[in-house]
């Protein structure tokens, strides 16, 4: 009978404990909608835990509370902290990848996989999500925000590099997994051909790399990685809807409505055994708030990538860009700025451009691993106004890559390029060009804290009748931490860059009794640059980085007007870009985080004594983020100083092209985002909503051209 009661006891004992404890579930996603495999749930103010399972899934047992606040964590995403937890129902949370990367490991630098806090060049890593949050429709949106960038109209700059040469050449190599995705006749960047819907980070070398990338890499690298396969099937589906509020001026209202613009994007991926694949179609529209300057376009993405085993995998990738759109040069006047000149009003342009990829990668051993990259872009166009203008090339690379560990101190990188490109137009002649380059580059880990890399490449080009070019560009970088927190770095190098065959083989008109003439004596231009600075960061809290930069330039190539009034490519015999930056990054608590950097730049022809060309000498970007549980909101600003210089002859008689060109200022401007991450029949969606210079302050990027009026735009997305 005893034994009967004492059994009794303790049986209503272990059920009334078994009634006072609960279970916690809930699934963990990030702003793709893929599940965060691992993600750490820890119940504040106790010691109980788990992750999160391949699905993203997590359970959390025998809690006594029946009210818990946890805190969710993982790599590359930001903290949340979800409070007054109940166990009746499922949580589902999305975590936010942190915008600015500072710990992470890159490839760009050094063409093998490092910490960035090992690097001996100043190197930015940037998060995607804020393209699709700001609703840039193209990468060169997010690029304006990025200190030490400037963007002159479609034109990239990095630190100075370049001014504006109507889309003629470029100074900062562009690429997607690291292959090049520049033209073979203009030698220009087209923006809208990145896919931004497959992007999982973008590295930016800030700096001459042409020791590693050759000629069109004298004034830095932004390379686009794109994401690894999903496990389990992705769908995609984003919509947004826009528009231009009015001209701050009733005068320059020539339309009398709002003007619109629209997009559509469906992207699905998935994994098959071996083999994994991404699709995605996106349609985008603009009909501009200015006068013929609209847009039609449309891009087809597809990626495979095939693993024949975890050393060894192959990633083929090919994007197709259909664009109709208007060709908007100049203002009429400054009482007319978004109207064109009579004559180039209805200019319209068309084109096909198809890029395709491939990349092989076999890890060997542990210390040996090898790339072979292929390419092949080919570009078509048409231009309808005065003249029919028509250009296609067909341009393809080729490189070898080898990664050799010798031994714990020593590390070796080693390729080789080949390129050749053939054009057919009516405005570039029909030039040919091929090119080979051979490179190098060691890594030293000989003294405690020290990495020092040696490096440099040999480049043999010909451009269709000029002479066989060659050039030498050896580069010294230093890297020494203090300790774990205080990082010095020091690098010196040279660089070249050779003339593409727009530049020397131009001969077309552009409006006003103006051509732009072929020089056939252009020459490639050559640097030397030197950078010192200092990285500073405490945990993920505080992220300080520093850094004094210098390049000096002999022939500079910039267009110049001669004394007939064409416009000619020529070479500047001295120039030199020095500067200043500054950049922070402070996470104030989980929610609330801000960053931005100062840039202070010193451009010189010095022959001529002048600055140079459409170069701020100041620049300012702030941004901060707040994000209360679902919700997020953010500001963005950015400032860059009046330009000293611009093209004079333009804008003065006896030619007076651009009419009230000089008119030019300061730029102030100013972002708003508001959105909110939530699920529809567990279905995650985000809803943004953005306002685009918010002050609708009126300014200029290139001589009359007035830069986008306040805008607004509302994005709503779906992962299935």
């Amino acid at each position: 009978m005893k034994f009967l009661i004492k059994f009794i006891l303790v049986y209503f004992f272990i059920v009334s404990i078994n009634y006072s404890q609960n279970t916690f579930k809930g699934k963990i996603i990030n702003q793709k909608g893929e599940p965060v495999l691992g993600a750490s749930v820890i119940v504040l103010g106790s010691s109980s835990g788990t992750s999160a399972d391949e699905n993203g899934f997590f359970v959390l047992s025998n809690i006594k509370e029946n009210i818990i606040d946890i805190q969710i964590s993982a790599v590359g995403y930001e903290k949340r902290i979800i409070k007054n937890v109940q166990p009746q129902k499922q949580i589902n949370v999305i975590l936010n990848e942190i915008s600015i990367l500072t710990n992470q490991i890159v490839v760009t630098a050094g063409k093998f996989e490092q910490n960035i806090q090992d690097l001996t060049v100043s190197t930015v890593v940037l998060s995607p999500e804020i393209i699709k949050k700001k609703n840039y429709i193209t990468l060169d949106e997010l690029l304006r925000n990025i200190a030490g960038i400037q963007m002159n109209l479609e034109q990239v700059s990095i630190r100075g590099s370049s001014g504006y040469s109507k889309g003629a050449g470029a100074r900062v190599l562009v690429a997607i997994n690291g292959l090049p995705i520049y033209s073979g006749d203009n030698g220009d960047i087209v923006w809208e051909m990145i896919p931004t819907n497959d992007i999982d980070r973008i590295e930016i070398i800030k700096g001459p790399a042409s020791s590693l990338y050759g000629s069109s890499a004298i004034g830095g690298v932004i390379n686009i990685i794109t994401k690894t396969n999903t496990k389990n099937a992705l769908t995609n589906f984003r919509n947004y809807i826009g528009f231009y509020d009015k001209p701050a001026y009733e005068v320059w209202d020539w339309s009398k409505s709002y003007r619109k613009f629209f997009g559509t994007e469906l992207t699905h991926s998935n994994s098959s055994d071996k083999l994994g694949y991404t699709f995605s179609i996106k349609k985008f529209d603009n009909d501009s708030y200015r006068q013929s300057d609209f847009y039609k376009r449309i891009l087809g993405y597809t990626k495979l990538n095939y693993n024949f085993n975890e050393n060894d995998n192959i990633t083929f990738f090919a994007n197709y860009l259909n664009q109709n759109r208007g060709n908007f040069l100049y203002w009429k006047d400054s009482r007319n700025a978004l109207v064109p000149k009579d004559e180039e009003n209805g200019n319209t342009v068309k084109s096909n451009r198809l890029f395709t990829g491939i990349v092989y990668h076999n890890v060997f051993d542990n210390n040996l691993s090898a790339d072979f990259k292929a390419s092949y872009y080919k570009t078509k166009f048409t231009g309808y106004g005065v003249e029919i203008t028509t250009s296609t090339a067909d341009l393809f690379r080729t490189e070898a890559i080898a990664n050799y560990k010798y031994n714990d101190k020593m590390f070796f990188t080693g390729g080789i390029e080949f390129s050749t490109a053939n054009i057919s137009s009516n405005i570039f002649k029909n030039p040919s060009f091929y090119g080979g380059a051979g490179y190098f580059q060691l890594e030293f880990h000989q003294i405690k804290n020290l990495i020092a890399t040696f490096g440099t490449r040999f480049d043999l080009m010909k451009l269709d009748t000029l002479n066989v070019k060659s050039a030498i560009t050896p580069r010294l970088g230093l890297n020494y931490k203090i300790d774990n927190n205080l990082v010095l770095r020091s690098s010196i190098g040279t660089g070249f860059r050779a003339p593409t065959p727009s530049e020397v083989f131009t001969t077309a008109g552009v409006g006003g009794g103006v051509d732009v003439i072929e020089n056939p004596n252009l020459t490639y231009e050559t640097s030397l640059s030197f950078e010192t600075g200092l990285n500073y960061s405490v945990s993920n809290q505080y992220l300080l980085d520093a850094a004094f930069y210098q390049t000096d330039y002999n022939n500079f190539i910039e267009p110049n007007l001669t004394k007939e009034g064409d416009i000619q490519f020529i070479n500047l015999p001295k120039a030199r870009i020095q500067g200043f930056e500054f950049l922070f990054d402070w996470k104030i608590t989980d929610e609330l985080k801000i960053n931005g950097g100062y840039n202070y730049m010193w451009a010189r022809d010095l022959n001529k004594k002048i600055a140079m060309k459409y170069r701020p000498k100041n620049s300012f970007n702030f941004s901060a983020r707040y994000t209360p549980s679902q919700f997020e909101f953010g500001i963005d600003y950015r400032f860059s100083s009046k330009v000293e210089e611009i093209d004079n002859a333009l804008v003065q008689p006896p030619l007076a092209l651009v009419t009230d060109g000089e008119k030019r200022v300061p730029v102030f401007v100013t972002d708003l985002l508001f959105g909110y991450n939530f699920f529809i029949m567990n279905i995650p969606t985000k809803i943004f909503f953005n306002v685009k210079n918010l002050l609708n302050y009126n300014y200029v990027e290139f001589i009359g051209n007035i830069a986008p009026i306040r805008n607004f735009t509302l994005s709503l997305e779906f992962y299935f």
